[in-house]
């Protein structure tokens, strides 16, 4: 499909501009991350070969649940990457539509690209539609939620949905979900390690005192504000001609600290 049309409609291919390598996670999510990975590689033997088809459907749903900034976005993309499909990233809000007819067809028409393609399905902000079916009143969404429930049973590809875990999840979505994986704010150790993967690819003069444990226990940042603090203070050190350096990476913190406070 045509690549303006699709972004008309909610979707639009992810180009990140971080690698899935800089991801830094626990464990478990880790490990179940690898389940999805395995399922992608052998998805056509479960189904067929190995007999499930008679009793489940060919897909795989994942619900990974997390704040914001905290890699549900990058695993999404390390996953496509590894598989070598796109990743398409679903704007619900851009998709319901008040219009009879428009909302199934632009469901319609995300789903028969992702399967023509082979393309990953990631319902990015999912929490407003998939919220407990009760607390839902508009007509449309529900209806978006029934008919977007219905497609997800019929494809045969991986579908992601994203949520910042804050509400609860209705029963009828989470009973279509084969694992949950949950990306918590990054404890201490994390960050450190994400300081110094971060900062050890910024390629540009950088003073000796730089320390990643310090700026880790100073700051509770998550990864993807991590990365911002360290953009805008090598952008800082860059225009004043200066290596990067403590005082830089600090102010650049401090000024995401008071970012999130102030939102």
């Amino acid at each position: 499909m045509d690549e303006l049309l699709m972004t008309e409609i909610g979707a639009k291919a992810i180009v990140a501009d971080t690698g899935p390598e800089e991801m830094v996670l626990p464990e478990e999510a880790e490990r179940k991350l690898g389940w999805i990975a395995d399922w992608l590689n052998k998805s056509p033997h479960i189904a067929g070969e190995w007999g499930l088809r008679r009793y489940i459907d060919g897909g795989f749903r994942a619900l990974f649940r997390g704040a914001s900034g905290t890699g549900k976005t990058m695993a999404a993309v390390a996953l496509a990457r590894g598989l070598g499909v796109d990743l398409l990233r679903i704007d619900l809000g851009s998709i319901v539509s008040n219009h009879d007819g428009e909302t199934e067809r632009n469901l319609k028409a995300i789903f028969e690209d992702a399967k023509e393609h082979g393309s990953i399905l990631l319902f990015d902000e999912a929490d407003a539609l998939f919220a407990r079916r009760t607390e839902v009143k508009d007509s449309h969404d529900r209806y978006a939620i029934a008919y977007l429930l219905r497609r997800l049973e019929a494809f045969e590809g991986l579908a992601i949905i994203a949520t910042n875990g804050a509400g609860e999840l209705d029963h009828d979505v989470l009973s279509r979900v084969d694992v949950i994986v949950d990306f918590p704010m990054p404890a201490e150790a994390a960050r450190e390690q994400l300081w110094s993967k971060i900062i050890g690819a910024v390629k540009m003069p950088k003073s000796d005192g730089v320390d990643g444990a310090e700026l880790a226990r100073d700051y509770a940042l998550s990864g993807a504000e991590i990365l911002r603090s360290t953009r805008l203070a090598a952008m800082r050190a860059a225009s004043a001609g200066q290596p990067l350096d403590m005082n830089l990476l600090r102010s650049a913190a401090s000024e995401r600290v008071a970012m999130r406070r102030n939102g």
